[in-house]
């Protein structure tokens, strides 16, 4: 009797280190997740910045992009609806 208790012990402990252990890989998976998240967000917001500077030096060519970038999708939305 007392040793099929020990065994259930024995098994209990078992199962929470492996919980405790799934939880512990599962919270350094998040870490680094957020910690790409941060840098994603870090460079997407410098890549915007950089394309606002350029824009606002030069008007011509990001009105001209726009437009064609424009007439592109409507091309491609006419054919498709056909």
């Amino acid at each position: 009797m007392a040793e099929e208790q020990s065994t259930s012990d024995n098994e209990t402990t078992e199962k929470q280190e492996e919980l405790e252990e799934k939880i512990s890989s599962y919270e350094k998976l998040l870490d680094r997740l957020k910690k790409e998240r941060r840098h994603m967000e870090e460079e997407i917001n410098r890549d915007y910045r950089n394309a606002r500077r350029y824009v606002r030096a030069h008007p011509e060519e990001g009105i001209l992009f726009s437009f064609v970038g424009g007439v592109a999708l409507g091309i491609l939305i006419g054919k498709l609806t056909k």
